[in-house]
This record gives C-alpha cells, structure tokens and sequence, in this order.
C-alpha cells in the first residue's frame, strides 16, 4: 500500500469516526479494509452486510477524503472476500456526538426500556444479521434512515431485544432522550383509558413529543374492534415521521400480512425498511448456548451444547428455557459438570410437552421455488441452464441451506446429485446478489412465507 493510500484510508476512519456514534463506528467501519486504490476507484473489504450502510452513509466521507488526499473524486467498489493480507490500522480520534433528541423543556418520559438488552449480547447469525445491521444504524442516527424501521418473525427470535437495544444504544449518548418501548397491547389499553378519564390530549402529548418509539407485536392492533385506536396511532405515527422522529415496530409477519389493520397504515410501515429474523441455524445455536452456559457455574461438555442445539431449532426461548430447566436439575444433583444424560433428563418434559416443529424439506423448498418462478421441480434438479431455470435453482439452493439442517453433500444429491461445491457456489452467488438487490430480497421473502 502507498503512503497516499494509507493517507486515505486513515483520513476516511477519521471523518467516519467523527460521523458516526461509537456503536455504528464499531459495527459498520472497524472491520472494513482498505485494498487498493486504482483508476480512482477504492477497492475496500467489508462484510456484505454492511455494503449499503456504506452506500448510503458514507458517501461523503470517501468523497472528502479523495479529494483532500488526491485532489480528485475517488469512488468505491466493495469486494466481501477476505484479503490476503489483511491491514490494520490505528483507530483515531474520538466521534462528536450531537444532542439533537433531547427535549428537557417537557416531562420526562418512563422509557420502560429493558437495561440488559444490547447489541453487544445478541448473538449475531445468517438469521438476524440483517435486522442487526439495521437497528445499529438506527441507533446511531435516528429519525435519518430506515425510518420506520419495521422488523418481523417468529416469536423467541430476538425481535424485542432488538427493540431494547436500540433504545439503550440512544440512551447511553442522549440520556435526555424521549424514548418510549411499548407493546401494542399496552398501546391500546393507554389509549381506552385516556377515553374512560378524559385524559386523551395527555395521552397524544406523551406520545406525539417522542423521540424514539419502539412498538412490540403490532399485530395485535389489528381486529375490527380497534378502529378508533388505529386512528389515534396512525395520527401519533405521522407527527412522530414528519418530524424525523424514528420509529421502529416489531411483528411476527410482513406488512402485507396484517389483516384487520387499515391499509393507509400498513402503507406507512413500508416506508422505511423491511427486514425479517428466521429461526437460528445449528451454528448459531451453539453460539447462543455457549454465550448463555456463562452465566451458569457449570462446566458444560461440548458434546452436550451439540446436543442441546440439535434439540431445539424454533427459537431462542427455548434454547434458554432448557438452560433454566438444566440449571434447576443440576443443582438437585450438586454436579459441577453438565453431561448429555443430565441435559437430556432435564428437558425431557419440556420436548413432551412443547408443540412440534413445522420440519422444512428439502423438496418443500423446490416446490414453492418453482412454483414462484415459473418452472417446474424436474427442470430444477435437471441440467437445463437458461436463466429462469438457473435463478431458480440457484434460490433453491440457497433457501435449502438457509432453511434446513441439511450438509451441503446431501442437499446437492437433492438437486439430481451436484456436487457440495455446486451448492456452495449457488449459495455465495445469490447471498452477493442479495446485498444489491432488493428485488430478489423480496422474492425470497416472499418464498420463504410460503414455505413456511
């Protein structure tokens, strides 16, 4: 690397640094890596992830920096390969924080924010990284991007820690700050009671001076019976947005799925970004495990971590209610290590009594893919390669991985016997497309509704 490179790049850390809040500095620049720089075009390495962020908060940083450094406009290509040879380089400079939330001139608000909810202890997998991505940058710069940000799954997948992290990730620069995190449910019991104690114009003033509102389950706003409320929160929705106030809701479907709720406010959820939180995948399973097991005083044998997260594949809940059942058998038993016959004791009556999994095949995956693009399950396991067979194979295979447990050998027997590394290649080519495409993102999202 030259030393006007180098230059750059230092520069570029520096403003971005100064741009951005500490957690987003963190999340979205500390990683990246400066290849190269020709023809004016810098070659930098980040996670996929993170491209867009970049794209859209980052621009006048590298702008800035080219110039200062190069006296001309350099432009970016991002490439998500591991460099060979990776360089570090010195963090500089401490980031500006700008108050602009704080409103001290009105009564203070009762956040209900949870304080053990952060970025930091949610465990990051191919599942939720989007949704991650996007709270942090909400996080750092509210009300200016991905405004609602509005954030849908199963329950137990992290969408309320998400909700609280933002809150807490605000509150810990802007301690002044008019958050609020409120269920829908609670939404609608505060509205009724403003109507039963006359006291509605405190309730649209506690609500409509806001900085930050984090609505859970916002669902549950939608039967027939909750017109008026969803007038009042449509209302309380377009003063907070007009404002640049940021507002991020939470659900256990897509928008276009909430039925009972009018569509002039199902239109607004989808102004800002649209992002889904899928069941955890093994590895992240084990990850989640072997976070949580930290918090116990005992040994767990990996073998019985494995086990465990073989055993519960819907959610995170589960995972963690089998570590409190754990933790009440070992104690009974004064063991200091956990094996598998001990976990295994100890949930067994939750396995009983927990309501089966919806299990997703292989052949599921094929038959809703083919029915979307148009083609049929044959041309997909076949050999034939125009483009709309292709894409739909290539989607295929990707959402077999994604959805399933399935190793990359058998899903390619599944596909008339490709290769692992067929698999693989599918796999990264529709996972790259993805971070450019919101198009294709849509369609997979809806696929996968479908599977499901």
């Amino acid at each position: 690397m030259t030393e006007n490179e180098q230059l750059f790049w230092n520069r570029v850390l520096e403003l971005a640094r100064d741009e951005l809040k500490q957690a987003a500095y963190d999340y979205f620049v500390a990683d990246a890596r400066l290849i190269s720089i020709d023809n004016q075009i810098a070659t930098i390495y980040l996670d996929e992830v993170k491209q867009m962020f970049w794209r859209q908060n980052l621009k006048s940083v590298i702008l800035t920096a080219g110039f200062e450094i190069f006296n001309v406009e350099i432009k970016c290509h991002f490439t998500f390969e591991e460099p060979k040879t990776p360089t570090s380089f010195e963090e500089q400079g401490e980031g500006l924080v700008e108050e602009v939330l704080d409103t001290p001139h009105l009564a203070p608000v009762v956040s209900n924010i949870d304080d053990k909810y952060s970025f930091d202890n949610f465990v990051q997998g191919e599942g939720n990284k989007w949704a991650k991505a996007a709270a942090i940058a909400v996080a750092s710069s509210p009300g200016t991007i991905y405004n609602p940000l509005f954030i849908y799954g199963g329950p137990g997948l992290g969408k309320t820690h998400l909700l609280n992290a933002i809150g807490n990730e605000i509150l810990k620069d802007r301690p002044n700050a008019r958050i609020r995190y409120i269920s829908a449910e609670t939404f609608i019991n505060e509205f009724l009671k403003s109507l039963q104690t006359g006291k509605k114009e405190e309730m649209k003033e506690s609500f409509r001076t806001l900085d930050v509102l984090l609505i859970d389950d916002i669902q549950s706003m939608g039967t027939s019976k909750m017109k008026a409320t969803q007038e009042e929160f449509f209302n309380t929705f377009n003063v907070l947005h007009s404002n640049n106030k940021q507002i991020v809701l939470t659900s256990d479907r897509i928008p276009d799925q909430l039925n009972g709720l009018e569509k002039r406010l199902v239109t607004r959820f989808s102004w800002g970004l649209t992002v889904d939180i899928t069941p955890p995948d093994y590895e992240t399973r084990v990850a989640i495990l072997t976070n949580k097991i930290q918090e116990l005083p005992y040994d767990f044998e990996q073998n019985t971590i494995e086990y465990l997260a073989n055993q519960f594949s819907a959610n995170v809940r589960d995972l963690e209610g089998a570590l409190k059942d754990i933790d009440l058998v070992a104690r009974f038993k004064h063991v200091d290590t956990v094996t598998v016959e001990i976990a295994a004791e100890a949930i067994r009556a939750r396995k009983n009594d927990s309501p089966k999994m919806n299990v997703i095949s292989i052949d599921d995956i094929q038959e809703q893919v083919g029915k979307f693009y148009g083609v049929t399950v044959k041309e997909i396991k076949a050999t034939k390669r125009t483009q709309d067979i292709v894409l739909a194979r290539q989607v295929a295979m990707y959402l077999a991985r994604e959805m399933t447990d399935n190793s990359l050998p058998k899903i390619g027997k599944s596909f008339g016997g490709r290769d692992h590394s067929t698999v693989l290649h599918a796999y990264n080519k529709i996972k790259n497309m993805l971070a450019q495409d919101d198009n294709l993102r849509i369609e997979l999202e809806t696929i996968k509704t479908k599977i499901r």
